[in-house]
């Protein structure tokens, strides 16, 4: 496995754990496994080695090869970068409300069409 894999960041770790929440039903059960032993229960190479009775390196070449296929399905379908675009127009909808709400001045009629747009683009 790459070198960056034991130090992941944050962001990044999020991302791969989402990869699997939308595409784990399309892995193989021993890929399942092994990706949730390293990625959810922290688990390391060796250790899984040990459970999964394969060397250190195999699980390595394994969890490489599951995630370059977890990759290729979000580049086909996409739905993790759908839900990220559906979470940002949530979060943008609710601070628009949260402006509305304010005492004093704010363009009523702007932030409602802004509002109708974000909620028309989460229907599309």
């Amino acid at each position: 496995m790459d070198s960056n894999t034991n130090h992941d960041l944050p962001a990044e770790r999020q991302y791969r754990n989402l990869l699997f929440d939308f595409y784990s039903v399309l892995l193989t059960e021993k890929q399942r496994e092994i990706f949730t032993l390293h990625h959810m229960d922290d688990c390391s190479l060796a250790e899984i080695g040990t459970i999964m009775c394969i060397t250190p390196q195999a699980v390595a070449d394994f969890l490489k090869r599951t995630l370059t296929r977890l990759n290729k399905y979000e580049e086909q379908l996409g739905l993790v970068g759908k839900f990220n675009n559906h979470q940002n127009t949530v979060s943008e909808i609710g601070s628009l409300l949260a402006e509305l709400e304010k005492p004093g001045r704010c363009d009523i009629d702007k932030i409602t069409t802004r509002v109708r747009t974000l909620v028309d683009s989460l229907v599309v």
